[in-house]
Order: C-alpha cells, then sequence, then structure tokens
C-alpha cells in the first residue's frame, strides 16, 4: 500500500518546477518559501509572491504540481496537511500537492468485518475540492501508535481484535500492550471486546472510521459493578453500531467519516434529520424494526432512508432523559448519571431529586419530572417514571430519577405490543405502526 503513496509537498513542488523548467525553468531563486508554501518571502520575510491554488512554493519560486508525474492513484489536489488542520478548518495550511485518493465507505475491523480501507496507518480519508479527489490526510504528527507493517490500512489489526475480558484490561495477551492497545469491554463476560487505545484526545488519535469518545471507567472488563459513579475515560471507537457504548451515535462532518456498518452504508445526516448542526453517523434502513428502538427510520437529505434517535440529539442537554455517551455529557442537568437501558442500547439521563419514597398505597412520591413529550410511546403503555430510593436493589445511587418499568424499557425505547416480528393483531400493536395480518407479526 505504501507504494502508492502520496508525494510529500516538497518532492510535489520540485517535481512541478522540473516540468515548468523544459518550457524555460522556474525562474532565479528570488527569496524564501513561507511555512505553508503559499507565498515566497524576502530577506526580511515579506511576501514578495503568493503562489496559486494549484502551485507551491519551491527553491525560493512558485511550481506547478503536474499531475504526470504523481504516483499510481495519486492526484493534485488542494487540500490539508494533517487532520486537525482539516477538523479546524485551517486552510492558511492548505497545499495543492500529489495526494494519495481514497473512498472511506468500507468496513471497520470494530464492525467485526476485515477492513478494507485505503488509507494507510495514521491516515483519515477526507473530502477534496470534488467527490472524485477524496484524499488520505496525517493523523496527528504526535500519535501514540506506530504501524508494525507497512501498508496496512488505517483501521486494520491490531485495532478492533477480538479479546478475551477474562485475560484483563491493560495486560490483555490478545491486545498489543506493547503498542498501549488494551481490551475494551463493558462486562467481565462481554462477548463483544475488542482491542483498542485508551485515554485519546481528539479523533486524530484514532484510525480511519474511529473517533475519539468519553465514557463511563465502569463497568468493564476488570468489574461488572459501578463504585466510582461520574469517573469518565476515553477511548477510541469505531463509527459502527455493534452495541458498545460511544460506538451509536458516532460524530462526523462527511459520510467519508463513517465507514460501513454491518455491510450497510452509512451516512452523516444531522441528528434532528432536519438540518440540525450536530452531525452523526446513520445506517441506512427500510422500516423501524432496522433500527434500535430508540431510534426512527426516516427519509433523509442524504436519499435514502437512515435510523436517527428519537431524541433528535445524540447528547443532549444533560435534563431528564437527554441522551449520553456518559456521566459527563448528564452532570450539566444537575448531578445526574448516563444509564444504559436494561434490554436495548439506549443511553439517557437520571437527574437528582430531594424526596424519594415508596408507598404501597399510592406508589412512588418524589419530584421527578415527567417523561419528554417525544419518548412519551406511541400507542400503548405509558412506561413511567421511577426513583432510586432508600431499602431498594438499585444499582445506581440513590434520589435518583429514572425513566422506566417492568420491562427495562426507558425514555426513548418505546414498549410496543409486538414489536420485534412479534404477535400482532393491527397496525397500532406495532412501533412501526405496521401490521402483517397475514402473519401476524410486525413489519
Amino acid at each position: 500500500m505504501l507504494g502508492f503513496f502520496r508525494v510529500g509537498s516538497t518532492v510535489a513542488a520540485i517535481a512541478g518546477c522540473l516540468v515548468v523548467l523544459v518550457f524555460g525553468g522556474c525562474g532565479p531563486a528570488t527569496g524564501t518559501c513561507s511555512g505553508d508554501n503559499h507565498t515566497v518571502l524576502d530577506p526580511k520575510g515579506n511576501v514578495i509572491a503568493t503562489c496559486k491554488p494549484t502551485e507551491a512554493c519551491s527553491n525560493g519560486g512558485c511550481a506547478v504540481c503536474d499531475p504526470t508525474l504523481c504516483l499510481p492513484q495519486n492526484q493534485c489536489i488542494l487540500g490539508w496537511q494533517n487532520y486537525d488542520d482539516y477538523v479546524g478548518g485551517n486552510t492558511a495550511n492548505q497545499t495543492t500537492e500529489c495526494r494519495l485518493t481514497c473512498n472511506a465507505q468500507v468496513a471497520a475491523t470494530g464492525d467485526g468485518g476485515a477492513a478494507s480501507l485505503d488509507c494507510p496507518f495514521n491516515y483519515h480519508c477526507e473530502p477534496g475540492p470534488s467527490p472524485t479527489t477524496s484524499y488520505c490526510v496525517k493523523d496527528r504528527p504526535t500519535g501514540t501508535f506506530n504501524p508494525t507493517a507497512k501498508g496496512e490500512a488505517a483501521a486494520g489489526a491490531p485495532w478492533g481484535v477480538p479479546c478475551d475480558p477474562l485475560k484483563g484490561l491493560n495486560t490483555n495477551s490478545d491486545c498489543d500492550t506493547a503498542q498501549q492497545f488494551w481490551c475494551y469491554g463493558t462486562s467481565t463476560t462481554d462477548a463483544n471486546a475488542f482491542c483498542t487505545q485508551e485515554q485519546c484526545s481528539q479523533d486524530g488519535d484514532c484510525p480511519q472510521g474511529w473517533w475519539c469518545a468519553t465514557v463511563n471507567d465502569e463497568p468493564n472488563v476488570t468489574t461488572n459493578k459501578r463504585t466510582d459513579w461520574g469517573t469518565t475515560t476515553t477511548v477510541c471507537m469505531p463509527r459502527t453500531y455493534n452495541l458498545k457504548p460511544g460506538t451509536y451515535c458516532a460524530p462526523c462532518k462527511t459520510d467519508l467519516d463513517c465507514p460501513l456498518n454491518a455491510g450497510i452504508t452509512q451516512h452523516c445526516v444531522s441528528a434532528d434529520n432536519n438540518g440540525g448542526a450536530e452531525l452523526v453517523c446513520a445506517t441506512e434502513c427500510a422500516k423501524d424494526a432496522n433500527c434500535p428502538e430508540d431510534y426512527t427510520c426516516q427519509a433523509s437529505a442524504a436519499g435514502p432512508n437512515v435510523c436517527v434517535p428519537r431524541a433528535a440529539t445524540c447528547k443532549g442537554d444533560g435534563s431528564f432523559c437527554s441522551p449520553c455517551h456518559s456521566d459527563a455529557d448528564c452532570m450539566a442537568g444537575g448531578g445526574g448519571y448516563c444509564l444504559q437501558a436494561d434490554y436495548s442500547t439506549e443511553h439517557f439521563c437520571t437527574v437528582p431529586t430531594s424526596t424519594c419514597s415508596y408507598n404501597t398505597s399510592t406508589g412512588f412520591t418524589d419530584m421527578c419530572p415527567a417523561l419528554p413529550a417525544k419518548a412519551q410511546p406511541p400507542t400503548t403503555t405509558t412506561d413511567g417514571v421511577g426513583c432510586s430510593y432508600s431499602g431498594s436493589s438499585f444499582t445506581f445511587p440513590l434520589n435518583q430519577c429514572y425513566a422506566g418499568g417492568p420491562y427495562g424499557l426507558q425514555c426513548y425505547s418505546y414498549h410496543c405490543v409486538g414489536s420485534g416480528n412479534v404477535s400482532c393483531g393491527k397496525n397500532s400493536d406495532c412501533c412501526s405502526n405496521s401490521c402483517d395480518t397475514a402473519t401476524n407479526t410486525c413489519n
């Protein structure tokens, strides 16, 4: 793979200059190049020439990038020098160089399939000036991972390699611990645990198709209980839905950030599916049954139907029932915590209450808020609001308001009769509002 690696900025500029020499040369070296290779400077640092968007400074003058001198699968593309500049939109650091083209909409290893991403390690595939000029841009220059073999794909092993939780967290022999890979899982028996890196600081610390997520420090592969509430950590997570906290509702900027999810195309859409600023990876779908219980299948600006959160956001304001990735997303609401539903992958915020007691005649007596309007089940029983009271067997702190009922379905995980392709008699029995009366199953 590295045989098709992009030519660096200096080489690209010199290559362009060689072509110009055929037609009379680049001219005398009249100055020095600026740090971003955009301008030519005199000895005092004054700009004496500004290179065109198709040029870069070399040998004291501006030279054109010549596509005929680029390596195979490379093109002359105006782009960023590194991933940080791309994320920040720092156009001052853009140059036109021979760059490796790519198409990132393929499987990531965290999805359980073989990776075939076409950028090397420590590079991300990002959009260029046109749909046919997506290119590989370098991650953070001081990344914590170095490839062990040339040509490995950006999200290839050891990223996402399955690991046995019983072998531990940071000393797990299934992971490349020498390269700081740990075993990430949400319990001591998590069959979906995988190798990744923790304590990342930004997405550039993670490979193509992954992002730096903030998650609760516990539970993990060493403990099933949370003892230190409010403590979080960061971990590189795949931007695919695979039943892991943090992998659902992954943030993105373009479709190129979103790999295939179990072979199904994803798109980068607004979480509210109405042009909002919060962009997330969303899997294509045909009906609600194709989506998690706290999602709905809707038409999108991308064209096909996609799964979007019923709450219209992936990270709320910390109030009751706000979607969350970790406790850190809920503390703004006044000391709540991020819980996961018992029988779905929904994550939602609790909120504290000053009074939380249980009356055998009237039920809970507390000061908990009602379910948000969008969290009301559409056709059947309301799961209601509860409170963790003294003497109960709750696994989270006392005096916390939570949503849920006997089925463990919480804020936006609707409990509808016949959901999950089982018995129904009419459309209103199903969350999808579509009952196949021939087979009496929800569509």
